[in-house]
Protein backbone atom coordinates (compact mmCIF):
# COMPACT_ATOMS: atom_id res chain seq x y z
CA UNK A 1 0.00 0.00 0.00
CA UNK A 2 1.43 3.12 -0.98
CA UNK A 3 1.30 6.42 1.78
CA UNK A 4 0.02 9.30 0.04
CA UNK A 5 2.62 12.06 -0.13
CA UNK A 6 1.57 15.86 0.23
CA UNK A 7 3.74 18.42 -2.21
CA UNK A 8 3.95 21.71 0.08
CA UNK A 9 4.31 24.45 -2.55
CA UNK A 10 7.26 26.34 -2.14
CA UNK A 11 6.97 30.00 -1.14
CA UNK A 12 9.31 32.34 -2.93
CA UNK A 13 10.14 35.81 -1.38
CA UNK A 14 10.81 38.69 -2.96
CA UNK A 15 12.70 41.43 -1.70
CA UNK A 16 11.47 44.76 -2.00
CA UNK A 17 14.15 46.89 -3.61
CA UNK A 18 16.50 48.96 -1.41
CA UNK A 19 18.80 52.18 -1.70
CA UNK A 20 21.64 49.75 -3.96
CA UNK A 21 19.03 48.37 -6.42
CA UNK A 22 18.25 52.44 -6.92
CA UNK A 23 21.42 53.54 -7.43
CA UNK A 24 22.57 50.41 -9.70
CA UNK A 25 19.19 51.44 -11.67
CA UNK A 26 20.48 54.64 -12.14
CA UNK A 27 23.75 53.99 -12.96
CA UNK A 28 22.66 51.84 -16.12
CA UNK A 29 20.38 54.11 -16.72
CA UNK A 30 22.63 57.08 -17.21
CA UNK A 31 22.33 57.23 -20.75
CA UNK A 32 18.58 57.56 -20.47
CA UNK A 33 18.95 59.89 -18.04
CA UNK A 34 21.41 62.02 -19.99
CA UNK A 35 19.30 62.49 -22.67
CA UNK A 36 16.47 63.46 -20.98
CA UNK A 37 18.49 66.14 -18.92
CA UNK A 38 19.74 67.74 -22.82
CA UNK A 39 16.04 67.18 -23.61
CA UNK A 40 15.47 69.78 -20.66
CA UNK A 41 18.54 72.15 -21.70
CA UNK A 42 16.66 72.46 -24.83
CA UNK A 43 13.43 72.75 -23.62
CA UNK A 44 14.63 75.38 -21.64
CA UNK A 45 16.00 77.05 -24.11
CA UNK A 46 12.41 77.19 -26.29
CA UNK A 47 10.59 78.57 -23.07
CA UNK A 48 13.28 81.40 -22.42
CA UNK A 49 13.30 82.20 -26.29
CA UNK A 50 9.29 82.31 -26.21
CA UNK A 51 8.51 83.69 -22.78
CA UNK A 52 8.24 87.95 -22.85
CA UNK A 53 9.89 89.49 -19.79
CA UNK A 54 7.95 90.62 -16.97
CA UNK A 55 8.66 93.88 -15.42
CA UNK A 56 6.84 94.09 -11.36
CA UNK A 57 6.36 97.66 -10.75
CA UNK A 58 4.46 98.27 -7.03
CA UNK A 59 3.20 101.15 -5.32
CA UNK A 60 2.35 101.48 -1.77
CA UNK A 61 -0.98 103.60 -0.69
CA UNK A 62 -2.50 104.15 2.61
CA UNK A 63 -5.63 105.96 3.88
CA UNK A 64 -5.26 109.76 3.46
CA UNK A 65 -4.44 111.86 6.68
CA UNK A 66 -6.96 114.20 6.36
CA UNK A 67 -9.74 115.77 7.96
CA UNK A 68 -13.26 116.28 6.51
CA UNK A 69 -14.27 118.67 9.36
CA UNK A 70 -14.69 119.14 12.97
CA UNK A 71 -16.48 117.46 15.49
CA UNK A 72 -19.40 119.38 14.62
CA UNK A 73 -21.32 117.66 17.52
CA UNK A 74 -19.80 119.68 20.03
CA UNK A 75 -21.41 122.69 18.49
CA UNK A 76 -24.41 121.10 18.74
CA UNK A 77 -26.30 122.73 21.68
CA UNK A 78 -27.15 120.30 24.93
CA UNK A 79 -30.66 119.51 24.44
CA UNK A 80 -30.14 118.45 20.63
CA UNK A 81 -32.21 115.06 19.75
CA UNK A 82 -31.21 111.82 19.18
CA UNK A 83 -31.83 112.18 15.39
CA UNK A 84 -30.13 115.43 14.69
CA UNK A 85 -26.78 113.79 16.26
CA UNK A 86 -27.29 110.48 14.59
CA UNK A 87 -27.66 112.80 11.01
CA UNK A 88 -24.46 114.19 12.39
CA UNK A 89 -22.72 111.57 12.86
CA UNK A 90 -23.91 109.86 9.61
CA UNK A 91 -22.51 112.91 7.49
CA UNK A 92 -19.06 112.68 9.71
CA UNK A 93 -15.13 112.03 8.58
CA UNK A 94 -15.53 109.38 5.24
CA UNK A 95 -12.00 108.94 5.51
CA UNK A 96 -11.84 104.77 5.96
CA UNK A 97 -14.89 104.84 3.65
CA UNK A 98 -13.03 106.95 0.62
CA UNK A 99 -9.86 104.38 1.40
CA UNK A 100 -11.94 101.47 0.88
CA UNK A 101 -13.72 102.61 -2.17
CA UNK A 102 -10.36 103.31 -3.57
CA UNK A 103 -9.39 100.19 -2.67
CA UNK A 104 -12.15 98.24 -5.20
CA UNK A 105 -12.47 101.30 -7.47
CA UNK A 106 -9.16 101.09 -8.42
CA UNK A 107 -9.73 98.24 -10.92
CA UNK A 108 -13.48 99.01 -11.92
CA UNK A 109 -15.55 99.65 -14.80
CA UNK A 110 -15.49 103.69 -13.68
CA UNK A 111 -11.69 104.29 -13.46
CA UNK A 112 -11.26 101.94 -16.59
CA UNK A 113 -13.39 104.45 -18.45
CA UNK A 114 -11.06 107.60 -18.36
CA UNK A 115 -8.51 105.44 -19.24
CA UNK A 116 -10.02 103.53 -22.24
CA UNK A 117 -9.30 106.83 -24.48
CA UNK A 118 -5.12 107.02 -23.61
CA UNK A 119 -3.37 105.84 -26.58
CA UNK A 120 -0.34 105.31 -23.93
CA UNK A 121 -3.03 102.72 -22.22
CA UNK A 122 -4.02 101.34 -25.83
CA UNK A 123 -0.04 100.50 -26.57
CA UNK A 124 0.71 98.90 -23.12
CA UNK A 125 -2.16 97.02 -23.10
CA UNK A 126 -1.58 95.63 -26.53
CA UNK A 127 2.05 94.79 -25.56
CA UNK A 128 0.88 92.63 -23.02
CA UNK A 129 1.29 89.21 -22.06
CA UNK A 130 3.41 86.33 -20.78
CA UNK A 131 4.51 84.50 -24.34
CA UNK A 132 4.51 87.53 -27.00
CA UNK A 133 2.11 90.46 -27.50
CA UNK A 134 -1.70 89.64 -27.10
CA UNK A 135 -2.92 92.88 -28.84
CA UNK A 136 -5.34 94.82 -28.46
CA UNK A 137 -8.99 93.38 -28.20
CA UNK A 138 -11.25 94.15 -31.15
CA UNK A 139 -14.16 95.46 -28.94
CA UNK A 140 -11.58 97.54 -27.01
CA UNK A 141 -14.22 98.95 -24.12
CA UNK A 142 -14.15 100.38 -20.19
CA UNK A 143 -15.22 96.66 -19.73
CA UNK A 144 -12.58 94.67 -21.61
CA UNK A 145 -10.28 97.14 -20.03
CA UNK A 146 -11.34 96.70 -16.29
CA UNK A 147 -11.19 93.17 -17.08
CA UNK A 148 -7.05 93.68 -18.22
CA UNK A 149 -6.93 95.53 -14.66
CA UNK A 150 -8.52 93.02 -12.63
CA UNK A 151 -6.32 90.63 -13.78
CA UNK A 152 -2.73 92.56 -13.91
CA UNK A 153 -2.94 94.32 -11.26
CA UNK A 154 -3.53 93.24 -7.89
CA UNK A 155 -4.19 95.16 -4.43
CA UNK A 156 -2.17 93.13 -1.61
CA UNK A 157 -2.01 94.14 2.44
CA UNK A 158 0.44 94.78 4.12
CA UNK A 159 0.85 92.54 7.19
CA UNK A 160 -2.19 94.10 9.51
CA UNK A 161 -2.12 97.55 8.57
CA UNK A 162 -4.36 99.64 6.56
CA UNK A 163 -1.36 100.24 3.90
CA UNK A 164 -1.87 98.17 0.67
CA UNK A 165 0.72 97.41 -1.88
CA UNK A 166 -0.37 97.93 -5.42
CA UNK A 167 1.63 95.23 -7.76
CA UNK A 168 1.04 95.63 -11.72
CA UNK A 169 3.36 93.50 -14.19
CA UNK A 170 4.42 94.24 -18.03
CA UNK A 171 6.92 93.61 -19.94
CA UNK A 172 7.32 97.56 -20.79
CA UNK A 173 8.64 98.57 -16.85
CA UNK A 174 8.28 102.27 -18.03
CA UNK A 175 4.64 101.58 -18.99
CA UNK A 176 3.60 99.95 -16.02
CA UNK A 177 5.01 102.94 -13.94
CA UNK A 178 3.10 105.11 -16.25
CA UNK A 179 -0.09 102.72 -15.27
CA UNK A 180 0.07 102.59 -11.41
CA UNK A 181 0.58 106.66 -11.57
CA UNK A 182 -2.44 106.96 -13.88
CA UNK A 183 -4.39 104.61 -11.85
CA UNK A 184 -3.90 106.40 -8.61
CA UNK A 185 -4.37 109.78 -10.26
CA UNK A 186 -7.90 108.89 -11.48
CA UNK A 187 -9.11 106.68 -8.61
CA UNK A 188 -8.46 109.30 -6.60
CA UNK A 189 -10.32 111.94 -8.40
CA UNK A 190 -12.78 110.46 -9.31
CA UNK A 191 -13.36 109.49 -5.36
CA UNK A 192 -13.49 113.11 -4.91
CA UNK A 193 -15.28 114.69 -7.82
CA UNK A 194 -17.93 112.63 -6.37
CA UNK A 195 -17.63 113.85 -3.12
CA UNK A 196 -17.93 117.03 -4.13
CA UNK A 197 -20.92 117.17 -6.18
CA UNK A 198 -22.34 115.22 -3.22
CA UNK A 199 -21.34 118.50 -0.99
CA UNK A 200 -22.46 120.84 -3.08
CA UNK A 201 -26.08 118.94 -3.03
CA UNK A 202 -26.03 119.12 0.51
CA UNK A 203 -25.08 122.47 0.98
CA UNK A 204 -27.95 122.91 -1.50
CA UNK A 205 -29.96 121.30 0.04
CA UNK A 206 -29.08 123.31 3.95
CA UNK A 207 -29.08 126.40 2.24
CA UNK A 208 -32.82 125.71 1.91
CA UNK A 209 -33.65 124.45 5.06
CA UNK A 210 -32.16 127.33 6.99
CA UNK A 211 -34.38 129.58 4.78
CA UNK A 212 -37.24 127.26 5.42
CA UNK A 213 -36.93 126.99 9.33
CA UNK A 214 -37.85 128.82 11.83
CA UNK A 215 -36.87 126.97 15.15
CA UNK A 216 -33.80 128.57 16.18
CA UNK A 217 -32.34 125.29 17.72
CA UNK A 218 -33.32 123.54 14.14
CA UNK A 219 -31.44 126.46 12.42
CA UNK A 220 -28.47 126.41 14.75
CA UNK A 221 -28.23 122.39 13.74
CA UNK A 222 -28.64 122.92 10.05
CA UNK A 223 -26.42 125.82 10.23
CA UNK A 224 -23.22 123.78 11.91
CA UNK A 225 -23.97 120.90 9.13
CA UNK A 226 -23.60 123.54 6.20
CA UNK A 227 -20.50 124.94 7.71
CA UNK A 228 -19.10 121.13 7.79
CA UNK A 229 -20.19 121.05 3.79
CA UNK A 230 -18.52 124.47 3.34
CA UNK A 231 -15.22 122.98 5.09
CA UNK A 232 -15.45 119.82 2.84
CA UNK A 233 -15.49 122.17 0.15
CA UNK A 234 -12.32 123.83 1.66
CA UNK A 235 -10.41 120.97 1.44
CA UNK A 236 -11.42 119.47 -2.03
CA UNK A 237 -10.52 122.59 -3.41
CA UNK A 238 -7.07 121.92 -2.15
CA UNK A 239 -3.93 119.87 -4.37
CA UNK A 240 -3.44 117.24 -2.19
CA UNK A 241 -4.48 113.68 -1.98
CA UNK A 242 -8.39 112.34 -0.77
CA UNK A 243 -8.89 109.28 -0.57
CA UNK A 244 -5.46 107.18 -0.52
CA UNK A 245 -1.85 108.96 0.43
CA UNK A 246 1.03 107.49 -1.72
CA UNK A 247 3.53 106.17 0.82
CA UNK A 248 6.19 104.93 -1.73
CA UNK A 249 5.93 105.92 -4.94
CA UNK A 250 5.69 102.99 -7.89
CA UNK A 251 9.25 101.75 -8.53
CA UNK A 252 10.19 98.68 -10.31
CA UNK A 253 13.38 96.60 -10.30
CA UNK A 254 16.35 96.00 -13.22
CA UNK A 255 16.15 92.90 -13.69
CA UNK A 256 12.58 91.02 -14.40
CA UNK A 257 10.21 89.23 -12.24
CA UNK A 258 9.45 86.36 -15.05
CA UNK A 259 10.40 84.33 -16.09
CA UNK A 260 12.98 84.01 -12.96
CA UNK A 261 16.24 81.25 -14.52
CA UNK A 262 17.57 80.60 -11.27
CA UNK A 263 13.99 78.36 -10.76
CA UNK A 264 13.18 77.71 -14.48
CA UNK A 265 16.34 75.82 -15.48
CA UNK A 266 16.60 73.47 -12.96
CA UNK A 267 12.99 72.55 -12.88
CA UNK A 268 13.35 72.09 -17.10
CA UNK A 269 16.81 69.40 -16.47
CA UNK A 270 14.93 68.05 -13.41
CA UNK A 271 12.10 66.85 -14.82
CA UNK A 272 14.06 66.10 -18.39
CA UNK A 273 16.48 63.72 -15.62
CA UNK A 274 12.67 62.39 -14.39
CA UNK A 275 11.54 61.76 -17.76
CA UNK A 276 15.14 59.90 -19.09
CA UNK A 277 14.69 57.54 -16.12
CA UNK A 278 11.32 57.08 -16.50
CA UNK A 279 11.73 55.97 -19.69
CA UNK A 280 14.70 53.23 -18.75
CA UNK A 281 12.56 52.00 -16.09
CA UNK A 282 9.56 51.41 -19.02
CA UNK A 283 11.70 49.82 -20.98
CA UNK A 284 13.41 47.53 -18.33
CA UNK A 285 9.90 46.28 -17.46
CA UNK A 286 9.56 45.68 -20.80
CA UNK A 287 12.15 43.84 -21.56
CA UNK A 288 11.32 41.77 -18.00
CA UNK A 289 7.88 41.33 -19.28
CA UNK A 290 8.83 39.82 -22.59
CA UNK A 291 11.59 37.84 -21.43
Amino acid sequence: MVADTAVTPKTVYVSEPGLLDLMADLWYGKFFIIIGAVLGVIAALIFFSMAQPQYRAEMLVGPAERGTGPDIKALLPENSSFAVQYLVNSLGSQDSNDYIRFEYMLRGVTVASQLVDDQIVKDGVARAGLFGAEGLPEDFNADSLARFLDKHVSVQPVGTSPLRRVVFSHPDKEFALYLLQLLYDKTDGVIQQDVRSKTATRAEYLQNAIQETQHPDHKRALTSLLMEQEHISMILDMDEPFAALVVEPSSVADKPAWPRKAIFWPAFILVGCFLGFFVYQLRKAVKQSAS
